[in-house]
């Protein structure tokens, strides 16, 4: 151990505090989520619809990823409604009318203002009163309530059966009456648990999410209490850091020891036949982004143009839920797959040995990932059409935003990430001999293995689970997977690849690694439940999660001091550039400010715009939400996997024939496009967006209104910039730089 043991103590003791706290938010979970009644009646006593059709409602809604349409509870998309709201304020003015025909025989907006707030007072009333009976699993609606749900089962009718409201969705979208009924009981429950009050509570299941002021949903003391304290914290924790790196200012990859003067030759790098059949994974992963990029093109513009492609219906071929499926399964995919192939590539530098048929098991590897990928893609759309029938869990559409890929082909990808890390072990595994158990090479043993075990989180729900508990479990994946140790496996690996090249001493690497785990993971382990604010969870879990994600901010912000350090190490020094003068890693040194960079804007700036709880109450499932995925997910885990892909390639293909040029212009054009799609788009309809939720109610911000706003459509237009410089200039040229290397490769060397 080549620093004091107190990192490796600090270390552990963060993912042990912060494992146990997040099982300790499941725990309240599983039992503080809404009940699902096995009757739902009317006080005479007629069933109006059971347990089993809001179960099988859900279904519907996942079957045919309607999650990649609208939301529920604010988790999904942008497209659509949300269904919770928009059943609970369709609902809510329904009863209005209802109860102002029968106290004073005429509509609701024909009543003088004193009349208009006994009626406001009786619906609220109704709404916030639980009629839930635990001994007999039964919930009984008012006779309002109950006259509501028939009119609204029309409603969805006309939404997914014949194509109306916005006209997104083909005809006949979901193929029969008694699954839009069944999808509408699904609804009815979701609105029933974000307006009734939790026994012994002065709130919803939801946290009175959504503001609706139509059942008295507004924000709870919780809600600002926590935006302050998470303030707070944030200020605290900036102040205290800064002063830790004030004190020791060897933190971070400036390092305490003298400078490196001079990089390890390329030419001096024999790379093994497993090494050389990393190439194909990098082929995989640019075509994949290609393909991703598209169908993010195609999916904004529905935006514009909801009945197809320029004058084109496409919507039977290409709905938006299928589209925007691919759009975030594969922007998954492609980054995870090209750190996957770096962790493989870099596995024989560091335990300086090709083990015995490595190079077959990563073909064989290979194939598993093609595999997953095309079979998912494939499934995905027969899933969305019905073509599965019972097995669309298994083999087609998931359901869930970000996993929507199929059970089965889920399983494949899981043990595939197992198989990996076999792969990479029994090549690491000689430098293990004589290694403190908190050296960087065991950090690396560590970080592989929680990789495909994080993953198989995504497969604690099957499709009849409680909602609020199977989201718990997704956010473990998309959060605690991607942004918590998988960040901690790229950070060991850029630190292993400044080692070998002779950059950085193994001291300041394994500092960094060390100094990575007790931040991002002390804040971001905990900071999951950022995500679970709104979805029927119990309050404790915005406490915990609102406090903990604003202090994600901090090590976000340490790395605009990284990106100064970067700025160093790309410089280079004598006998490392090449003939143009450029040093020899310099683009893939690169990729590495720009994460820096998008890390404090999109994940730091944008992220706790959105994450705190007061912002989040109106904000939730508007355009700010992708304004901070679009930044975090591809400017920093975008320019991460694309760092590997450079940082690997520089490695395999011929010196003569590697081009500065391509990768100049497809690394500008990448931000450049990015920034515009932000600043032109994404940025300011979510400003509009949030605004129109405070001042008009939620219900409108999500709403085609909304959408059909001239000033919308102008800035979803202008985002024709941006993606055409992202596509154009960055994807094409790196598809480009990276197919024209197949025919320029290095050959294996034998030995």
């Amino acid at each position: 151990m080549e620093i004091s043991k107190v990192w490796r103590h600090a270390a552990l003791l963060v993912v042990i505090v912060g494992l146990t706290v997040l099982l300790l938010m499941g725990r309240n979970v599983y039992k503080g989520a809404p009940p699902i009644p096995e009757k739902v009646s009317d006080v005479s006593g007629k069933v109006l619809f059971t347990g089993e059709d809001i179960l099988q409602g859900q279904g519907v809604f996942q079957r045919y990823g309607l999650m990649d349409y609208g939301s529920v509870f604010g988790h999904g998309a942008y497209r659509g409604p949300d269904f919770t709201d928009d059943y609970l304020h369709r609902s809510a003015w329904i009863q209005r009318d209802m109860k102002s025909y029968k106290e004073f025989k005429q509509p609701y907006t024909l009543l003088p203002e004193k009349q208009k707030a006994q009626v406001d007072q009786i619906v609220v009333s109704d709404a916030k009163t639980n009629r839930y009976d635990e001994t007999s699993k039964t919930l009984l609606l008012t006779t309002e309530q109950n006259a509501a749900f028939p009119l609204l089962v029309t409603v969805y009718e006309d939404m997914f059966l014949n194509s109306g409201g916005d006209q997104s969705l083909p005809k006949n979208y979901i193929k029969s009456a008694e699954e839009v009924r069944q999808l509408t009981c699904f609804f009815a429950w979701t609105a029933w648990t974000a307006s009734v009050e939790r026994p012994g509570k002065d709130y919803s299941y939801t946290n009175n999410w959504p503001p609706e002021e139509a059942v008295g949903n507004r924000p709870t003391k919780a809600v600002f209490l926590w935006s302050v304290l998470s303030l707070i914290s944030l200020l605290c924790g900036i102040a205290l850091v800064l002063m830790f790196f004030g004190r020791f200012d060897y933190l971070g990859w400036g390092g305490d020891e003298p400078a490196i003067k001079k990089s390890i030759p390329l030419k001096d790098f024999k790379i093994t036949a497993s090494q050389l059949g990393t190439y194909k994974y990098f082929l995989v992963v640019v075509v994949l982004f290609a393909f991703q990029t598209l169908m993010g093109v195609v999916t904004a513009h529905y935006f514009v143009e909801a009945t197809g492609f320029y004058g084109f219906d496409t919507r039977e071929i290409l709905p938006t839920t299928i589209t925007r499926s691919w759009h975030l399964q594969l922007s998954i995919f492609w980054i995870a797959t090209a750190w996957l192939a770096a962790g493989l590539f870099i596995a024989p530098f560091i335990g300086k040995r090709e083990p015995k048929y490595q190079a077959f098991w990563v073909n064989v590897l290979f194939a598993a990932v093609v595999l997953v990928a095309v079979g998912s893609i494939v499934g995905e759309y027969l899933g969305i059409k019905a073509k599965l029938g019972q097995y669309w869990f298994w083999f087609g559409h998931q359901g869930w935003e970000y996993l929507e890929l199929g059970r089965f082909w889920q399983m494949l990808l899981t043990a595939g990430m197992g198989i990996w890390a076999v792969l990479v072990l029994r090549a690491v595994w000689g430098k293990l001999k004589g290694q403190d158990k908190g050296s960087l090479p065991y950090l690396l043993v560590y970080a592989i293995i929680a990789i495909p075990l994080m993953f198989s989180f995504g497969m604690m729900y099957t499709p009849r689970t409680n909602f609020a508990v199977a989201d718990f479990w997704r956010w473990w994946v998309v959060h605690l997977w991607v942004e918590g140790f998988f960040e901690l496996f790229t950070t060991i690996v850029v630190a292993y690849f400044f080692v070998i090249l002779g950059l950085v001493t193994s001291k300041t690497a394994i500092r960094v690694v060390y100094l990575d785990i007790i931040l991002f993971l002390g804040s971001g382990m905990i900071g999951t439940g950022h995500h679970y604010y709104w979805t029927a969870q119990p309050a404790i879990n915005l406490a915990l999660g609102s406090f903990f994600s604003a202090m994600e901010v901090v090590p976000l912000m340490l790395l605009t001091l990284e990106a100064y350090d970067f700025a160093k190490l790309r410089r280079g020094e004598a006998g490392t550039k090449e003939a143009d003068g450029f040093f020899a890693h310099y683009w893939a040194i690169m990729f590495l400010i720009a994460v820096g960079f998008w890390n404090f804007l999109g994940a730091g700036v944008f992220g706790f715009l959105i994450n705190l709880p007061i912002v989040s109450y109106y904000e939730h499932a508007t355009y700010l939400t992708p304004n901070h995925g679009h930044a975090a997910l591809m400017g920093v885990y975008g320019n991460l996997a694309i760092a590997a892909l450079v940082f690997v390639l520089r490695f395999l293909v011929k010196p003569e024939h590697w081009s500065n040029v391509l990768l100049r212009i497809s690394f500008w054009s990448l931000q450049i496009g990015l920034m515009l799609m932000l600043l032109l788009d994404i940025f300011p309809v979510g400003i509009l967006e949030m605004v129109q939720s405070y001042t008009h109610g939620y219900w409108f911000a999500r709403s085609q209104d909304f959408w059909n706003q001239p000033i919308v459509q102008k800035l979803t237009w202008a985002r024709v910039a941006g993606d055409l410089t992202f596509v154009v200039g960055g994807v094409l040229p790196l598809l480009y730089f990276t197919a024209r290397s197949m025919f320029y490769l290095k050959k294996a060397d034998p030995s």
